[in-house]
């Protein structure tokens, strides 16, 4: 009882489900029922006309049924408002494509990274389902050298495997596969291989290729002994400024960074300051 309490407090507090707490708990519950009898997937609508196919053991549809399409609400709303239509959006583990549905629908062109052989197929279901065509899907992990690791495929917490001896996926580094051009937002969840991520766009970085990167931080590099001070060390070096975006405030603040956290250089503190703030 204690932790279906805990579930109601969580949706009635989401920042997403503002204005429908009381749908959403109901939604939930016939979520929660569907899960232990029929297990069926469910349409639901995200983004206003946009469908997202969510089936009952994704992680990813769990959080939109009971938190919406805007469960991680800084994050969702910053992707949502900052894109505009001919931009190009690198979504670096893609999953479902919750939010590489909403950039194709800005007319952005969009590369989707992601290595799960499960999230791609539900991602490439997605995109038949809105008629989308302005998608690259990439099958493969990102690091920062071509070659190919071990793969857990964990839903949304995927990730590399350094020492796994389990199935392997292609890695390759992002320099070798972003299209020409700037790239207005690179959005990189990896689970904690972010700073590999950065060091295979090494090149793409310093010819200022990636003015706006979006990236996760919650202790999960610690699995690859990676340590704070080096992944902010490494963008900080290239230029970049990091901070953390409030949606509600518009505002990037630079303490208690993490989460989703927004590294950007002088050009993209300019797109974020026009795009965001004016």
């Amino acid at each position: 009882m204690k932790n279906y309490w805990e579930l109601v407090k969580r949706i009635w507090r989401a920042p997403g489900n503002r204005g429908r707490r009381a749908r959403v708990l109901l939604r939930s519950m016939a979520w929660l029922i569907n899960k232990k009898t029929l297990r069926k997937p469910w349409m639901i609508p995200v983004y206003g006309g946009l469908r997202l196919r969510c089936y009952p053991n994704s992680i990813i549809a769990l959080h939109v049924i009971q938190r919406g399409e805007f469960h991680d609400w800084d994050t969702a709303k910053f992707i949502t408002e900052f894109l505009r239509e001919g931009d190009i959006f690198v979504d670096a583990g893609a999953n479902i494509g919750l939010y590489t549905l909403p950039a194709a629908a800005k007319k952005v062109r969009v590369v989707a990274v992601e290595p799960s052989v499960r999230n791609r197929d539900r991602l490439l279901e997605n995109l038949s389902l809105n008629g989308f065509t302005n998608v690259k899907m990439e099958a493969c992990a990102l690091g920062s050298t071509d070659g190919e690791m071990a793969f857990r495929d964990d839903d949304a917490l995927a990730h590399i495997e350094t020492n796994g001896n389990g199935p392997k996926v292609p890695v390759r580094r992002l320099d070798s596969i972003l299209p020409d051009g700037q790239i207005s937002l690179l959005k990189v969840d990896v689970e904690g291989f972010e700073l590999a991520v950065f060091q295979g766009a090494e090149n793409a970085m310093c010819a200022g290729r990636l003015p706006v990167i979006l990236f996760e931080m919650n202790c999960s590099y610690k699995r690859y002994n990676f340590t704070e001070t080096q992944i902010f060390g490494f963008l900080r070096e290239r230029g970049y400024q990091i901070a953390r975006y409030e949606h509600d405030t518009r505002r990037l603040v630079t303490h208690g960074l993490e989460g989703d956290v927004v590294a950007f250089t002088p050009l993209g503190g300019q797109l974020i300051r026009e795009r965001l703030f004016s």
